[in-house]
């Protein structure tokens, strides 16, 4: 188990615990160190960081930010999470989400025949500040309606569904409209984070070519860093990504990308996280300076 984990999501987005419990996981797995990451939102930082104080388990703010360049992701660590101007930016893209979703309800009730509504995705969400695909999956899932259909396409998991019905080329699949790498980079700078680029080697398969040419461009919009550890990268990929912070000097991060815990099945390939907390592979590369470079670089952005 490793002592820092800096890409988790809870129940303020997709990820299916609140701040409250990932903290206790965190201290009972022996986690020092984590970074509360939803998706397009900020609004799990603050209790993390109070739950933090009382069980000695330090959080970092942060958030993950859906960007236009190859389906990338870019997370900021550090973030203001009382930013008002950062905050509204979150809020319009979440509006986007949501816009995007209930198109891709009514593409699973057309071209599939499921039996899904809007309002079983707003109660799969709950009280999540975004709405994001998977409270979709769970909704079509956890209707009864649908069980004969998903055993005949021998879909049982959230991964299944993923692979089966919403891939990127498929029927399915809604183009969101999303902020661009480097307005996500200046936003995460002016509210005190630091960008680095989420998952890098997910979405190439292993086409590192195609992935240095996109860094370089990070590079040119003032990305701070890369996501060298991940469940979604192969030892290959480790070690290109090892590589390119040689290379660009850049800084390096890991996270679990954790969401919910004993749901996951590991690939060598393809969207997975952890099934637990702090659980990602390292391949042999010391990670002793990656949380001192990070703070580092997180009071620079503020001075």
């Amino acid at each position: 188990m490793n002592l820092f984990d800096l890409q988790i999501q809870t129940t303020a987005s997709d990820g299916r615990h609140s701040s409250r419990e990932i903290v206790k996981m965190a201290y009972d797995l022996g986690v020092k160190t984590i970074a509360i990451t939803d998706h397009d939102t900020i609004a799990g930082v603050e209790e993390a960081l109070l739950v933090g104080g009382e069980y000695g388990i330090r959080v970092i703010p942060g958030v993950e930010m859906s960007v236009e360049e190859n389906n990338s992701h870019i997370l900021g660590f550090g973030v203001d999470f009382r930013n008002e101007k950062f905050l509204a930016v979150l809020d319009t893209l979440r509006q986007g989400r949501i816009e995007s979703l209930k198109k891709l309800v009514e593409n699973l009730k057309i071209n599939e025949g499921f039996i899904i509504e809007w309002e079983d995705v707003l109660k799969e969400a709950g009280g999540a500040t975004t709405i994001a695909s998977p409270h979709v999956v769970y909704a079509v899932l956890n209707r009864s309606e649908n069980k004969e259909k998903l055993e005949r396409d021998g879909v049982k998991q959230k991964f299944e569904f993923y692979k089966k019905y919403l891939s990127d080329s498929g029927p399915n699949h809604v183009k969101r409209s999303h902020t661009s790498a480097t307005q996500a980079i200046d936003m995460i700078h002016g509210a005190g984070g630091v960008a680095v680029w989420s998952h890098p080697a997910l979405h190439f398969q292993g086409d590192y070519e195609k992935l240095e040419e996109l860094l370089k461009k990070m590079i040119a919009w003032k990305i701070d860093g890369v996501e060298v550890f991940n469940p979604s990268h192969t030892e290959d990929d480790v070690e290109f990504l090892e590589s390119l912070v040689h290379k660009y000097n850049l800084l390096r991060t890991g996270g679990s990308d954790f969401h919910d815990a004993g749901t996951h099945v590991r690939s060598e390939r393809g969207l997975h996280s952890a099934d637990m907390l702090g659980d990602y592979d390292t391949y042999g590369f010391s990670t002793d300076d990656i949380i001192v470079k990070l703070d580092e670089a997180i009071m620079k952005q503020k001075a």
